[in-house]
């Protein structure tokens, strides 16, 4: 039979030069965390901030473009308005002279006193 040494072995201890050491390091570490930390959420605060201009901007721009429509259908609509006003009367015009001189051919004429 072979025995074995079983060798308990104590746990390191640390000089207290390596554990300050260690503590400095590791706030170091936490401060650049935090650091790291306070910049992502200032970055997000503006991305919000820039997102919700974006929005209003895109607000105010499609409503500035239906004024724009609107005000241009009322210009096209009394453009047509007119447009067909002057047709409509340069065809009654056109039909009472044809009229007139179908009257005059058949003997029947009579005189209208134009402006």
């Amino acid at each position: 039979m072979s025995t074995k040494k079983v060798v308990l072995q104590s746990p390191k201890v640390l000089n207290p030069e390596d554990k300050l050491q260690q503590s400095v390091a590791r706030d170091i570490k936490l401060q650049h965390l935090l650091e790291h930390s306070k910049k992502q959420a200032d970055s997000l605060a503006v991305a919000k901030w820039e997102e919700a201009l974006y929005q209003k901007d895109q607000k105010v721009m499609i409503q500035r473009v239906n004024e724009q429509i609107g005000k241009d259908s009322l210009a096209a609509k009394a453009v047509a308005t007119s447009t067909r006003r002057a047709l409509l009367q340069k065809l009654y015009h056109d039909d009472e002279l044809r009229f007139e001189e179908e009257l005059h051919k058949k003997g029947l004429a009579y005189t209208t006193d134009r402006m």
